[in-house]
Formats: C-alpha cells, structure tokens, sequence
C-alpha cells in the first residue's frame, strides 16, 4: 500500500507469532522506502506505536517487534510512549486526581527544576541533583525538600497506575531526612486556662456586640479528637446525627480521604453534644463558629501565660492551634486508647505519621517507668 503524502511503497510483512500468521491490524514489521525498519505493535490502551527499529535487517526488527508485543503483554510501557512522555504530562494528571494539591508552595521549585524534562530522564542522579540545587541555591532544609519529592514521587505514582509508566521506570528516590516529631503537648490545665481565657475575653465582647463568636466548642472538639483544622471548619449540619451524638466526616474533607466518624462523649465532647441540641440547624453554615479563631487564639494562649503577642507586629510564641491535635494524641494514647482506634480517631493513615505528633512527654514516660517497675517488683515477688 501507499503511505499518505509521500507516494513511497510502504511493504507490511507478515510472520508467525504465537502459532498466528499477523494480519495487517496486527503487529507488524514494516519497511517504507529507506535502508531501515519499522515496527507497529499496539499498546495496553489499544493505540498503535510506530517505531524506527535502527536497524535495516528484517530479522532483527521482528526480533525487537517481539519484545515489544512481549512488554506490553506483561503490563510494561512502550518505548514509544516513554519517549515522548514529560513531565508536564504526568504533572497534568495529577492534579487532575488531586485538584487540591494545585496550591502546594513546594510546586514552583519542582516545576522550575524538572519542566520539560523527559520522565525517562529523570533519573536518581537527577533527583539527587534536585536535592543539591535545593540545598545549594534555595538554602531549603532537608523536611522541605522531602515534602517536595513526596508530591514528585506521587506523580510517578499515579503515572504507575494509569499505565502510562512500568514499575521499573521509576526511580530510587533517596529521600532526606524529615523533620523531628512536631508538636508541643498542651497539659489538661494548660488547656483549661486557654478556653477560661477564651471565656473571659468573649464576655467583654458580649457587651458590645451579642453575637460574639464563642470558640470554646471549636478548640476543643480539636483538643478532644485531634480533628484537623481543615476538616473542622468544613463539617456541615448534614454530618450531625439528630440526636447530636455523632457527627461522620466524609472522606472528601479529610485528608486521608477516608471517613471518620466522632462520637460526642465523654466529659469534652458531651457538652458539645448539648450545645448543639440547642441550635438551629442552617444548612447554609458550618457548625461550629472560628471567626477570627487565630487571632482570638493567640491573645488567649498569652493570657494564659502560656506564650507572648506583641500587638503592634502580631508576632507571637507558645503554644499553637496545631499543638491542639497532637495533645489528643497523647492524652489518647496515655489513657489507655488502642493505637488503632486513636490513628482511626485522628484520622491518620500510618503510624509513622502519628509518630509525628506524639512528642515526647515526661509525664507519660514517668507514668511507664512506674508501671515498668511495678511489673518487676510483682515477678520477683511471684517468684520468692
């Protein structure tokens, strides 16, 4: 047959693979007026790939046309499509399936260092050329970097998934350390002198505007299950149970994507529960009220002398919201909750990531020893 445009013969040859004699819709080696060949084979999406095989034996193109159908057989990615496919490409499906990733800080440094690279060539070497530059130009510390290549590395991923790259096309990521466990345990007391705080500056302003926001509920739903930020300012009145004992987040506004379900018990939760009987339900707005929840924070924590605010430059110090999430961790853990649960309670994927949260404590690590001597002095005694 003739190749559209050029007028050149185009000569399909036929052979046998797999006991089949190739049809022209089938795998093929083809010649077109030139010293070398061409394969066409079809890839697991169904397209066809044209590939100049370098060499102008025919034996040796039906050989590579072989190991071609062979690959994609076994699930690989053709070399064709590996040729071609950039960074960009697999940058663009991503945020297709993690549209809220868009606004990521870290995404201008990736892209400046890998833009129009192709994904075949982003090699380890490379990436450990990613990490240098980081170092050496930006001055970015190490848990930076780290959450940098995580995004990357997640784009190979998916790419993975979507069968547009094999496993064995993607690339060792050495990875630098992250940071230490983050975080600053806010005691029980410490917590109560914020909210009495809290408390006591919405009575002043109760005097002058009655609507004033009351953001007790709102810290300590997060102090009591370690909700995150995010997730609590997005739970709606269709997540409350009727009868306010429950609330189900789910999984679209949690980060983990998977849903929670808190129960409204307990000596925290319960009066919460209560105070939401009380209130009309209005679709149009979130249930718990954090107007000017940072602020109202920061002068609470530096009434309780728990940190410092300098009014002119709102610069501040003590203790954070976010130390709120990872305190339940450990008031959990320290209360005898199994690790599961309290990972399903906090919403935390993996252990290695509530790690992060549970800092080091002296009156938990006083409280183990004691139960570790305990132990021993009963074995000893069990065994006179």
């Amino acid at each position: 047959m003739r190749s559209k445009g050029t007028g050149s013969i185009v000569k399909l040859v036929t052979y046998q693979l797999d006991g089949k004699n190739v049809s022209k819709s089938a795998p093929g080696a083809v010649r077109v007026e030139s010293t070398n060949w061409y394969i066409l084979y079809r890839g697991r999406d169904g397209k066809q790939r044209r590939e100049a095989t370098g060499t102008a034996s025919r034996t040796r193109a039906e050989v590579l046309l072989i190991e071609r159908v062979g690959e994609v057989r076994v699930g690989k990615t053709p070399a064709q499509d590996l040729k071609t496919l950039r960074y960009e490409d697999i940058r663009t499906s991503y945020f297709r399936e993690k549209p809220e990733q868009a606004n990521y800080s870290g995404l201008k440094y990736i892209d400046g260092f890998f833009r129009d690279r192709r994904v075949l060539h982003i090699t380890t070497d490379v990436i450990r050329d990613f990490i240098d530059y980081r170092r050496e130009e930006d001055e970015a510390a190490d848990p930076t970097i780290r959450r940098n290549l995580v995004v990357l590395r997640a784009m190979f991923n998916l790419a993975r998934k979507e069968g547009r790259l094999g496993l064995g096309d993607i690339p060792y990521f050495p990875m630098p350390e992250d940071s230490a466990p983050a975080g600053q345990y806010i005691e029980p007391a410490q917590f109560a002198d914020i909210l009495n705080a809290l408390d006591a500056e919405r009575q002043r302003k109760l005097l002058e505007d009655p609507h004033a926001p009351d953001l007790k509920p709102f810290f300590t739903f997060m102090y009591a299950t370690g909700c995150r930020l995010g997730a609590l300012q997005r739970i709606t009145w269709d997540m409350v149970k009727s009868d306010c004992t429950q609330i189900s987040l789910p999984g679209k506004i949690v980060k983990t994507k998977e849903a929670l379900l808190i129960v409204l018990a307990g000596s925290l939760l319960s009066p919460i529960a209560a105070m939401l009987r009380r209130m009309f339900r209005d679709p149009s707005k979130p249930v718990f009220d954090f107007t000017n929840y940072r602020p109202e924070w920061n002068k609470a924590v530096a009434a309780a002398k728990l940190g410092t605010l300098e009014p002119k430059t709102r610069r501040r110090t003590g203790v954070r919201i976010h130390d709120c999430r990872c305190s339940a961790a450990i008031n959990l853990l320290a209360a005898g909750v199994d690790e599961g649960l309290v990972l399903k309670i906090g919403g935390w994927k993996t252990r290695a990531m509530l790690d992060r949260y549970n800092v080091q404590h002296a009156g938990r690590i006083k409280a183990a020893m004691e139960r570790g001597g305990k132990f021993v002095e009963e074995q000893q005694s069990a065994a006179r």
